[in-house]
């Protein structure tokens, strides 16, 4: 009962935010803004690591993993709220809030079919994001592309949950992980069915072709969301599918491991010819899921532990990055990291806080990417030693374009095109300190 009295407070004071929001008195929004931070922090460190299953409401239940989901996405949306400030809509307000209830409830159903409805829902205020906030013409194109590559991948498996329940009568969660694997129609069409419109929204390599259009077209709260949040779904839905289906997933999931591990090494190196900071980011996050999938491929604690710190990890920094590429591109109008060198002089706080989350980026202590990437590679290697060599340039490879990132973009002689008046306002200021302090000090947490 006190979990659903906390769920409740936070649906209940993010409802109220957003009215005051909305209202005209700019003191009263950073007012509510900070007490609402604070409410969350709380419910994090009351939160207990050891939580089973707990149900809530009808189909609605929650766990470890579910909670930590959920507070990622109220973290990441309240940011976006917060660096929105002066630019904010009721249209957009509306939008987002939408979005961020139908992932609540998708992070909290234990009905595989209204899973999968939110799954699919979560994609309509994203596109809308796209296409009504993208700044070029080519947004058309980019939303298309996402579109057509996550939904038409995922109608397979809403086949696949109407067989489910002609065959068990039921489409609980609980109930299919622990008698599924007692029938005999569970076949690798199944499995392929069911995986694939995961790893497409992962997306794993082979299958990524839509992120890095759809970062560079997005506009800033479209590309913090799909980064911090929306990539977590697919991650979400592998987690929960991998384990239905355990059998077929051990003798099949060397493909999906190799393919990672491919993509480790060639996007990486991909990412070393990028010029666009912004698709660099995005290339990055692809790197970042295919080492998660391969932790969670591995079945092991350790392996799993890995994959949902680093989706923690993962969603704080590169919803940061894509947050301090923006700013830049504000006091640059170019993404290109040639036309924007020298920031250093100009701007020392914001390449002192570029830095550090390119050097977070790359896993540096004390952040969460560290701890996983540490329990990543671990679990890879207890899956098989052979891969030691490719693990190792990888990470030299991740460390190499993290650096190049930095350096390239704000060292050097002092562009021409760099507006030399515009300074870092404290809502800017606050949107990244409050990426950083949970990337950093959340592992006393996990520990």
């Amino acid at each position: 009962m006190w979990l659903f009295n906390k769920m409740m407070l936070m649906i209940f004071i993010m409802f109220f935010s957003v009215i005051i929001m909305m209202l005209e008195n700019k003191k009263l929004k950073n007012l509510l803004f900070m007490n609402f931070m604070l409410v969350l922090l709380i419910l994090l460190v009351s939160f207990n690591n050891s939580m089973n299953w707990q149900m809530l409401y009808g189909f609605l239940g929650i766990d470890y993993l579910s909670f930590l989901m959920i507070f990622l996405t109220i973290w990441i949306m309240s940011l976006m709220f917060l660096v929105i400030f002066k630019n904010m809509s009721k249209l957009i307000v509306m939008n987002l809030m939408f979005l961020m209830f139908s992932l609540m409830l998708c992070f909290m159903s234990m009905n595989y079919f209204i899973f999968y409805l939110m799954f699919e829902i979560s994609l309509i205020p994203t596109f809308y994001l796209i296409l009504g906030f993208g700044y070029q013409p080519e947004r058309m194109n980019a939303g298309m592309y996402m579109l057509l590559y996550t939904l038409f991948a995922s109608l397979p498996l809403m086949i696949l949950i109407f067989y489910l329940f002609k065959k068990m009568n039921t489409l609980n969660y609980l109930y299919l992980l622990n008698s599924i694997q007692s029938y005999d129609f569970m076949n690798e069409f199944f499995y392929i069915v069911m995986i694939f419109a995961f790893v497409i929204k992962l997306p794993v390599f082979l299958f990524h072709y839509w992120l890095p259009k759809a970062h560079v077209e997005a506009p800033l709260v479209g590309s913090m969301i799909l980064a911090g949040v929306m990539l977590k779904l697919g991650g979400y839905g592998i987690m929960r599918s991998l384990l239905m289906m355990i059998n077929l997933s051990i003798k099949y999931n060397f493909l999906l491991f190799s393919m990672s591990l491919v993509g480790l090494l060639n996007l990486s190196i991909l990412c070393l010819r990028q010029n666009d900071m912004k698709l660099m980011v995005a290339y990055s996050s692809v790197v970042h899921m295919g080492l998660m999938l391969m932790g969670l491929l591995t079945f092991s604690m350790i392996g799993y532990m890995g994959g949902l710190i680093m989706m923690l990890g993962h969603g704080l920094c590169s919803s940061a990055m894509f947050f301090i590429v923006n700013l830049m591109y504000e006091r640059s109008k170019s993404r290109n990291m040639y036309l924007s060198k020298g920031f250093l002089m100009i701007y020392p706080i914001l390449s002192m806080w570029w830095f550090m989350m390119c050097v977070n980026n790359m896993s540096s202590p004390p952040s969460l990417n560290l701890l996983s990437e540490l329990l990543l590679i671990c679990s890879s290697l207890n899956w098989s030693y052979n891969i030691i060599f490719i693990l190792m340039i990888g990470m030299y490879l991740s460390a190499s374009y993290s650096l190049y990132l930095y350096t390239f973009s704000n060292h050097g002689k002092l562009s021409s095109y760099i507006i030399k008046n515009k300074i870092l306002t404290i809502n800017e200021f606050m949107g990244i300190l409050f990426h950083w302090i949970p990337l950093n000090l959340l592992f006393l947490k996990m520990m």
